[in-house]
Parts: C-alpha cells; structure tokens; sequence
C-alpha cells in the first residue's frame, strides 16, 4: 500500500515539475506569427472592402456581399469536411511516420473536395438558371460568376489546413486572408483606375475569381516544397473510410457552424434585400477582427491539441490550452475597444449611410465576439480528441437558435435584429461548449481561475 502510495506522489511531482516550455514557445511564436497574418489580412480585407464599396456603391456593394457569403456556406459543402480531417490526421501520420498516408491524404482529399465543388457548381447554376425570372440580371450573373470561385475557394481552404497540420501557423493563413485580398484590391484598382473600366457586382466577383486563381497557383507550389523528402518517395495509401468518417462528424458542425456564423447575413438579404447587406456586412468584418486573436492561436493550438491527445499527454493539453486563453483574451481586448470607440468613424469609410446603420449592430456583435474569445477554443477541444460526434450537436443547436431568432428580429428591428440574432446563438454556443468541455476533459481554456 505504502509502495503505491509512494509511486503515485511520485508521478504527481513529476507531472507537477515537467517542463512544458518548448511547447509553450511553440505556441507563442505559432501564435504570435499568424496573430500578425490574421490581423494584417482582416485589416487588408477590411481596406479592400472599403475600396469596392467607394468602386461599386452601396447597392452593387451589397449584392457582391451576398453572393460571397452564399459562396463561403456552399464551400463548406464542397469541402466536405476534410480539412478540419487533414488537421487531425496530419499531426497524427507524422507522429507515426505513415509516409505514404501522409501522401495519400493530400492527393485523396484534394480529389474528393475538387470533384464536391464542381458538381455543387453545376447544380448551383441550373438552380440559378431555373430562377433567373426572380433574380434580376444582375444577382443571377454575380452568382454564375461566383459559382467559378467555389473549387479555387476550397482548394485554399485545404491547403491552409495542410499548413496548420505542418504547424506552420503564418502559411496556413497568409494565402487566402493576406495574398489574395492584395491580388484582388490591386486588380480591381488597375482595371478602374488605369483601364477606365466601370466594375459593378458581376465584375468584381470575376476579379475575386483571378485573385483566387493566383493565389492558389502560389498556395500549391510552398505547400510542394514543405513537403517531407520521405513522403515525397512513399508509395501512397488511401484510408477514404476513415477520412469520410472524421469528416463526416465534422462535417455537419462546419456546416451549422457556417450557417451561424453567415445565417443573418443570408437571412436579411432575403427578407430585408441586398441594399441593407452592405452595411450589415461592413460591420461583420470590422467586428470579426476583434476575434482574429482566438483564431491565431487555435492555428497553431489544434494540431497541439491533437497531437498531445495521440500521445496520451493530458497535462500538456490542459497547460497549453489555459495558457492560450490568457494570450486570446489580452489580444481580444486590445482590438475590441478601440474598435468599439472608432467603429462609427471607420463604417464611415464605406461610404454614405453605412455608419447611421450599422454601427449599433457593430457593437451587439463585437460583444458577442468578446465572450466567444473568452470562452477559449472549446471547439477544438472536441473536434481534436474523441468528441467529434457530439460537437456538431452543439454548433447545429447554436445555428437553429440563430436561424430562429434571425427570423423573429429581423423583420421588426433590422440591422439590430440581425445582430442580435448572431451574438445570442454565438454567447449560447460557447458557454454550452465549455460546460461540456470542463465535464468531459477536465481542461479549462478560460482565463477564469477553475483548476484543469
């Protein structure tokens, strides 16, 4: 008795006296480098949607928004769930040095999201087709356009998750939120202000089409050569089943995870009509950058997480993932307020009528945000270990509750509706996620003093 006794202190001093620095290291410089990607690009996205909204106007404006966001909720489809997959298993297959599967995974899962996109591109354009009566020339020939961005959009997508998975945090997120807003502002600046050309809704969207063609032309030839020597020589193999598995339990909480996050979008687009889109979603992207700190950090953290619940290293996770909430919630901070004290002056770049308009509902949603980053990466504390089945249910019930009170607020209330709807799904989100997560893990990734 005493024996045991003994050799369980023992292991407690020794868990207790680990030296957790390389990874905390890891983290910090991952974080820190996509931090200054995510930033640098929702600043970029933010000047560029600035500048189309002075190109175009406020309607044309408003129809580019809507059509982008439609194709953001269909790429999720296309993607079928595979890149939050290629995440998971990357980590997995270079702890185990499965070469060869290392290899397969790339060429299997870039199949399967190429062929999803262009068959949802098909089906997307004949249901544009058969509705083009209702839709008005303009929205039907922005979104024939837009259909053309859908297997570019996803094959960005899962590069960046193949970046994420090598832990290169500042790759993973450079090309779509950095390289291709760039390509974009710049062409559609030379187009206007050089050629003379007159851009409205359609154009812009086939300028977004290029941009996105060159930036994945630059996405494919670094991610070839960060490819392992070893994996390069492998025979690969193939283990669709288990890919499809993960992916299919992902699959479904990217999917109502989209639809919460674009839900008051689509929904005041359709009930409201695009002229009140832009300035809704003028005030979406400013509030987004308030979260970009949770997102640096969980570029970095989720292959971590993953890669220390492989190894079975609990403590690890709990540390890492405490230890990511206290560098999310300073960041969060420090771009919350000041954008809650200049939003109104910034929404006035857009152009006339977008502050009087959005900026209350910029602040209902850069609350919302707030809480999100406190909470801590509670999503991926399930979808990284053996919780994938049940984080859907979580993110579908969060969607239903936004879809439900977007279709109550909405009509009376407006932008303000809309906002309200979105914080309120994300808030419940969060606090039903980190409930579950200190149940069933035991971590704690708040900032809140609650032991691991």
């Amino acid at each position: 008795m005493s024996n045991e006794t003994g050799a369980g202190e023992l292991g407690a001093g020794l868990a207790a006296s680990r030296d957790f620095s390389p990874h905390l290291r890891v983290l910090r410089r991952g974080a820190s480098g996509a931090l200054l990607v995510q930033v640098g690009g929702a600043g970029l996205s933010l000047i560029v949607n600035v500048v189309l909204a002075r190109l175009v106007g406020k309607t044309e404006y408003g129809v580019y928004t809507l059509v982008f966001s439609w194709m953001g909720v269909l790429s999720v489809f296309a993607l079928l769930g595979q890149s939050s997959s290629v995440v998971r298993f990357v980590p997995t297959y270079l702890h185990r040095q499965e070469w060869g599967m290392l290899r397969g995974l790339r060429r299997g899962a870039s199949a399967i999201v190429l062929l999803a996109s262009i068959v949802i591109m098909l089906i997307g354009g004949l249901v544009v087709f058969l509705l083009r009566q209702r839709l008005g020339g303009n929205l039907e020939s922005t979104l024939l356009v837009g259909f053309l961005l859908l297997p570019l959009a996803t094959q960005l997508t899962l590069n960046g998750a193949f970046f994420r998975g090598f832990k290169r945090a500042v790759r993973s997120g450079a090309y779509d939120n950095v390289v291709r807003p760039l390509v974009l502002v710049v062409l559609a600046l030379v187009l206007v202000l050089a050629l003379g050309w007159r851009l409205a809704a359609p154009g812009v969207m086939a300028v977004s089409v290029v941009a996105a063609l060159i930036t994945l032309i630059g996405s494919e030839w670094r991610l070839t050569r960060l490819w392992p020597a070893a994996a390069r020589e492998a025979r690969p193999s193939y283990d669709v089943s288990a890919w499809f598995k993960l992916g299919r339990q992902l699959f479904f909480m990217a999917a109502m995870g989209i639809a919460n996050n674009r839900a008051d979008v689509l929904i005041l687009g359709a009930l409201a009509g695009a002229g009140l889109v832009g300035p809704y979603y003028a005030a979406v992207k400013l509030a987004a950058l308030a979260v970009y700190g949770l997102t640096a950090v969980n570029t970095i953290l989720a292959p971590m997480i993953a890669e220390s619940y492989v190894a079975g290293d609990h403590a690890r996770m709990a540390k890492m993932v405490h230890h990511a909430a206290k560098l999310t919630f300073v960041v969060t901070m420090l771009v919350a307020l000041p954008l809650a004290i200049g939003g109104h002056w910034i929404l006035g770049l857009f152009g006339k009528g977008f502050p009087e308009s959005a900026y209350v509902p910029l602040l209902i949603i850069l609350f919302g945000q707030c809480i999100n980053a406190t909470a801590g990466p509670v999503g991926f504390l399930m979808t990284m270990t053996r919780y994938e089945r049940e984080a859907p249910w979580f993110t579908g019930s969060a969607a239903l509750l936004n879809v439900l009170l977007s279709l109550a607020l909405i009509p009376p209330f407006g932008l303000i509706g809309a906002a309200v709807a979105t914080s309120s799904s994300t808030i419940a989100w969060n606090l039903a996620s980190l409930v579950f997560v200190r149940r069933k893990l035991g971590v704690n990734p708040t900032i809140l003093p609650m032991s691991s």
